[in-house]
């Protein structure tokens, strides 16, 4: 097929693929990066932040169906963000 990818169009739009085939969860950039930013400062803990961001979202209305599934696919998300973060600091210091 010639379409592209559903990741590459999704960070087009400033999302990140939970993975790279067939993604069930895209994280905003931004949210990414204060994670990241919020992890320096403590323990890192993605079921943690899952679980007030599932708590946040059931409180506004937004039922989650399969409850573990959030905390994978951030988890997942968040894993894949901080690699790439790194290699492109790696690859831009290199060419410094």
């Amino acid at each position: 097929c010639a379409c592209t990818p559903a990741p590459i169009c999704l960070m087009g739009h400033g999302l990140f693929a939970s993975s790279p085939v067939v993604p069930t969860l895209a994280v905003d950039l931004r949210v990414l990066e204060f994670v990241k930013k919020l992890f320096v400062w403590l323990t890192p803990n993605t079921t943690a932040w899952c679980e007030a961001l599932e708590s946040f979202l059931d409180g506004r209305g937004y039922r989650l169906l399969f409850k573990d599934n959030l905390q994978w696919c951030f988890s997942n998300a968040y894993h894949w963000y901080t690699v790439l973060t790194i290699y492109v600091e790696d690859h831009i210091s290199a060419m410094v």
